[in-house]
């Protein structure tokens, strides 16, 4: 099942739809005329086109769940709110901090009070207020079923939504493999944790699955969890390869950048770097490369 990144909503299965966008927004309607949302968007902009396609199909939202707290899954939901009084905002304790604090992430991304140039809207959206969190387990909002799912890797406590109708929404745990070839070097916290997650998933029973980012509904997840796991996988064999000499994080994310031919702005540096430090970390605690410290450089070499 393919949708069109055209603002309007599209139906996955019985009560489970979603709004196509740079970031898929997940509908989960009732008979009342009130809906479920699953993460909304980057900004204000979005919002208004949300809540434009929500009147014209006779919806009102009454809960918004989130996925986890990156500026592009909660940008809008500030607005949301104040666009439809009563609407209640959740998440996961962990990503409720982020949401309520946007410097929280890219303090976090830079390791220190971010320059201005990294307080883009893609990192630091507006923060919202979270009503309640939420656990995994199942959840029971407007007399509907939804089963949460902790799915960490992306985020400490990124979360999916799995509907009654069997669709998952993942979020970020999993990529679209349209979105991994268009980022080689996929943006990762914990490298150990998201492996987990994707075997986790793999084992659910889920009739569709819809990553937050790409333009299509799968109804096999799994080659779609196989190209997850061999992209980090084949990420890892490079990184062996090229550390067969010391080199410092830097100077391995510019080899990276040359045989992957990554094109990068300064966030978008910041953000690989990040998730290249995962990648190290990962390899370090699995006993496969060491570091050492020589002149003021940290370098990092296999064993």
């Amino acid at each position: 099942m393919k949708g069109t990144i055209v603002l309007e909503l599209v139906k996955i299965q019985g009560h489970t739809y979603y709004i196509p966008g740079a970031t898929n927004a997940g509908v989960f309607t009732t008979k009342s005329g009130y809906c479920l949302l699953i993460d909304s968007g980057i900004n204000n902009t979005i919002a208004h086109k949300i809540s434009r396609v929500l009147a014209d199909n006779g919806l009102k939202p009454r809960y918004l769940l989130t996925t986890h707290g990156h500026a592009d899954h909660f940008g809008a939901h500030s607005l949301l709110k104040e666009l439809h009084p009563g609407l209640e905002i959740l998440a996961s304790p962990l990503e409720k901090a982020f949401m309520e604090n946007n410097l929280l992430g890219t303090t976090a991304l830079y390791g220190a009070t971010p320059f201005n140039e990294i307080k883009v809207p893609l990192l630091f959206a507006r923060p919202a207020t979270v009503d309640s969190t939420i656990t995994p387990g199942p959840l029971r909002l407007l007399d509907q079923h939804l089963q949460v799912l902790a799915t960490p890797g992306h985020t400490a406590g990124h979360l999916a939504f799995l509907t009654s109708d069997g669709v998952l929404f993942s979020g970020d745990a999993v990529y679209d493999p349209a979105t991994l070839a268009k980022y080689p070097l996929p943006f990762l916290l914990d490298i150990k944790a998201e492996l987990a997650t994707l075997e986790a998933v793999a084992g659910l029973e889920i009739n569709y699955l819809l990553p937050a980012h790409g333009q299509e509904v799968f109804s096999d997840p799994v080659p779609v969890l196989e190209k997850n796991r061999r992209q980090i996988n084949d990420c890892l064999d490079i990184l062996i390869e090229l550390l067969a000499q010391p080199l410092t994080r830097e100077d391995l994310l510019a080899q990276v950048a040359i045989l992957e031919e990554l094109n990068m702005d300064i966030p978008q540096y910041i953000l690989n770097l990040s998730s290249l430090s995962a990648f190290l970390s990962y390899l370090k605690d699995e006993g496969r490369i060491a570091c050492t410290v020589e002149n003021g450089k940290l370098y990092f070499y296999a064993n």
